[in-house]
């Protein structure tokens, strides 16, 4: 069993830099200091002098809060609208290839104390009922129940299907095409060498998808996503969540709360839509980065420099690349629905 990662990857700017004042009508963007620009947030009120720019109705973040006054930021990457929502991930995920873990091997059943519980060569089923128990399914497409109290699974070969239960739970598929699932409990779940589904469920979880093409869903609470080699599919869910591609051609999607992203080196897509909140991307160098918004069009867009970050401001909320302007984390285009 692998341990989890402690610290985060990396470390990002300060997420909120640049102008000063309160907004005419009672928001919380400020006042702009630039020449022209259109407004995009409810009610504005544009100057064409120098004297400002004031952005009115918004979800009470201020983009441009600090040190120096924000820029106008148009054309600094090219926006293309009418982009179809193709380019997002279907989210459907197939169970029936997991229907045969557990089915022709044997049946394992614990007690309320705390056991070490192992399978066969067949796909067992292993149930832990009570009791910090440990439970390894060896060869076989296995089918592994946690139960309640704090729970280690260890799939290893074959498609196993692992289910953490109650409790703070470590389950790791290994080898073979693994669903691995938490429960309500803060868990730890790790992929595997092969395709995997990993879904976080309810409380704060930590996901690795490690090798291959996985898929992490993160659940309620706010997650920790990563990607790990191959190229995943990030999906945070509910949540201030952390994602991190890893190496690969990666997407991820931050869902609804505030998000931390960084696809990784590759050629990666990030995804927003209306009401997903106020999300950070650290795009990286080495690839060709996408970043797609769904719900909105070119016109519902302000896109400001605040000052090493390019920030979009949208109806709904706040969309930074963080070092922008360094030359480090780099989006090459946007591409809006409308």
């Amino acid at each position: 069993m692998r341990l989890a990662r402690s610290t985060p990857l990396f470390a990002l700017v300060s997420l909120f830099a640049c102008a000063t004042g309160a907004s005419e009508d009672g928001g919380g963007f400020g006042t702009f200091t630039m020449g022209t620009m259109s407004g995009t947030m409810g009610t504005d009120s544009n100057s064409g002098d120098g004297d400002g720019v004031e952005t009115g109705e918004d979800d009470g973040s201020d983009p441009c809060a600090g040190a120096s006054p924000c820029e106008d930021a148009s054309g600094d990457i090219p926006i293309t609208g009418g982009v179809s929502s193709s380019i997002v991930p279907d989210k459907t995920v197939d169970f029936g290839q997991w229907a045969s873990a557990g089915v022709g091997g044997m049946m394992v059943t614990g007690s309320e104390s705390s056991e070490n519980l192992t399978g066969a060569e067949l796909g067992d089923t292993i149930d832990a009922l009570g009791g910090n128990d440990e439970l390894t399914g060896l060869e076989g497409d296995d089918l592994l129940l946690g139960g309640t109290n704090n729970d280690l699974l260890d799939g290893g070969d074959g498609n196993d299907r692992l289910e953490g239960g109650s409790g703070i739970d470590i389950c790791e598929g290994f080898n073979g095409i693994d669903l691995v699932m938490g429960g309500p409990g803060e868990d730890k779940l790790y992929g595997g060498a092969e395709n995997d589904v990993l879904f976080g469920d309810a409380q704060a979880d930590e996901l690795y998808g490690e090798t291959a093409d996985d898929r992490l869903f993160g659940g309620d609470d706010g997650d920790l996503l990563d990607g790990g080699d191959g190229n995943d599919q990030l999906w945070g869910e509910l949540g201030d969540d952390t994602l991190f591609g890893g190496e690969g051609l990666d997407t991820l999607i931050g869902g609804e709360g505030n998000d931390i992203l960084a696809g990784g080196t590759e050629d990666d897509i990030y995804i927003w839509r209306v009401d997903d909140g106020d999300d950070t991307i650290d795009g990286e160098e080495g690839g060709n980065d996408l970043l797609w918004l769904g719900g909105v069009g070119p016109d519902d867009l302000t896109p400001l420099r605040a000052g090493s970050d390019y920030v979009l401001v949208t109806p709904s909320g706040v969309i930074r690349i963080a070092g922008y302007y360094l030359g480090s984390n780099q989006i090459e285009a946007i591409q809006t629905e409308h």
